[in-house]
Order: structure tokens, then sequence, then C-alpha cells
């Protein structure tokens, strides 16, 4: 059989491209230096203690009902977050298994293509359950327990705070999303490399967009007008069994700062990652 040239350079084009992509999602936006590495190469910011103003800004004509009121908070302790959201290779270390969607043979991978090392990606396919006990188990670690290193998911409030990084837009970045600041609004049908695009003040990596986010809260519609000012954790008990998501995914509409989702303890889904705050707490 001949192929025509024609033919052949199509081919060519074809590969070349798939060829660029993956440099261009192997070479990750600079990170600024780690606060902190732990055992498994997790790598932390250390967030100042502070204030802001919690939920939707007065001009969001897209925000909902539970982002309001805005409310003052006050976060007395500085904390250790996650730079990047919890990875596939990170979360197999610690549970020994990858239940991802768009793992290398996961049912997700025609959409991923072979471009992209699945090993960078978010985890997702995760319920509110399995992240915490990715964290229990990870402060189980041999090298973690001896540096007196405990996880957990980060509070609603903590979770704002350091997405916000010092800002009062709609958006980290600024009031509105033009698909080039995340990765979101499905402009890509699956997730990208954690750190693709530029951190926000804090450091920190995909605080909008590519998974959505689990936080430690129950979620309540009405928590906002009867939240405490310093160091809210949400409800004591749910309203339902719901617990809350932050900061969007790769299949949702442009996630604000101040965006709430909330699902079933136990539901995962392929847009449904974490990241982790770690707490240090040394032998006296």
């Amino acid at each position: 059989m001949t192929v025509r040239p024609s033919r052949w350079k199509w081919i060519l084009a074809v590969c070349l491209a798939a060829i660029v992509s993956g440099l261009l999602w192997s070479q990750r936006i600079p990170s600024p230096p780690p606060d902190l590495i732990n055992s498994i190469g997790m790598r932390f910011r250390n967030i100042p203690a502070g204030q802001f103003l919690m939920g939707a800004i007065p001009n969001d004509t897209n925000a909902q009902d539970d982002e309001k009121p805005r409310h003052p908070v006050i976060l007395t302790d500085n904390f250790f977050l996650g730079q990047f959201e919890v990875t596939q290779r990170q979360f197999h270390i610690v549970m020994g298994t990858n239940p991802s969607w768009f793992r290398r043979v996961g049912r997700g991978q025609e959409a991923l293509g072979w471009s992209i090392d699945p090993d960078t990606l978010p985890v997702e396919m995760v319920s509110w359950q399995d992240a915490v006990e990715f964290c229990n188990r990870l402060g189980n670690l041999p090298e973690e327990r001896t540096a007196g290193r405990r996880y957990r998911l980060p509070t609603e409030a903590e979770w704002e705070y350091a997405c916000r990084a010092g800002t009062t837009t709609r958006f980290e970045f600024g009031e509105q999303f033009d698909g080039t600041a995340a990765n979101m609004n499905r402009t890509r049908s699956h997730p990208l490399p954690c750190g693709s695009f530029a951190p926000n003040r804090f450091g920190l990596f995909d605080m909008h967009g590519n998974v959505l986010e689990w936080c430690s809260d129950w979620h309540s519609p009405t928590w906002y007008s009867n939240s405490p000012v310093k160091n809210p954790r949400g409800p004591e008990s749910p309203d339902e069994d719901h617990h809350v998501l932050r900061g969007g995914g790769w299949g949702f509409p442009a996630a604000s700062c101040s965006f709430r989702d909330r699902i079933s303890t136990f539901m995962k889904g392929p847009s449904h990652g974490f990241r982790v705050v770690c707490e240090i707490h040394r032998q006296k």
C-alpha cells in the first residue's frame, strides 16, 4: 500500500501537535518555593493569619443565595496549605489505589490522550470520606509521625481566605474570566497537570478550576447568617448529608472565590478532588 505525500504530511502534523502539547503541559509554571515539603514530596505554603470578608461581593450577579451574606471572618492562626491539589501519584502512594477517571487505563483516557502524564494530574473520583481517609493515612506514615505532622481538609473559611489571597474581586485574578487563567468553564474536556497556570499571591496553584476541592465543613444554605467571626468551622450538624466543595472544576462554569457546591459525603465524580492542610504537633 502506498501512502500519498499529503497523507504523510497530515500524519506528521498530528504527531508534532501531540509532542508539542505534551511538552507544554510537562513545563509547569515556575513555582514559588514551598515553606514545607513532606516525606512523599507534597509541597505546602505557610498561609498567614488574617481577616477578610467571606462570601459573594456585592456586584456578583451570578452568586447563589448560599454565598450570602458577605460577612467578616478572622483566622487567628497561620496554617500550611497544599500548594497543589493532591495528585494521582500522591494518592496512590498513600492509599495503594488510584480511583481517577483520567488515569492511564481509566475511562477518561480517550479524552486525556497520551501526551499528559496522569501522575501529575489531580486525583478525582474521591468522596469526602476518601479524602478524610487519605489525610489519616498520610499522617500515619512513619516519617510523618516522627515529624509530628498531621493532615486534614481545610475549613471553608481557610479555603476562601487562601483563594482570595488578599484580593476583593470576584476571582483572585480579577473580575472576569477569559479562559486563560484557570481550567474551568469547560474550556477543556479534562483536568490538567497541577500547576499549569500562574499561582495566586499566596503561591497556591489551581484554587480556581481543575477539580472541585472538598472542605471539612458540612453545608448549610443559611450558615453565613449565623457563622461566628473567629475561626468558623461550619455547622455542627448538617441540614442534609452534604459537605462543601470549593473552586469549581474543568467541567463546571467559571467559579468565583465565593462559589460553594455541595454533594453527599459518599458521592464522587471526575471533577471531585482536594488539597490538604498540614498541622505540626511537636512533642514537648
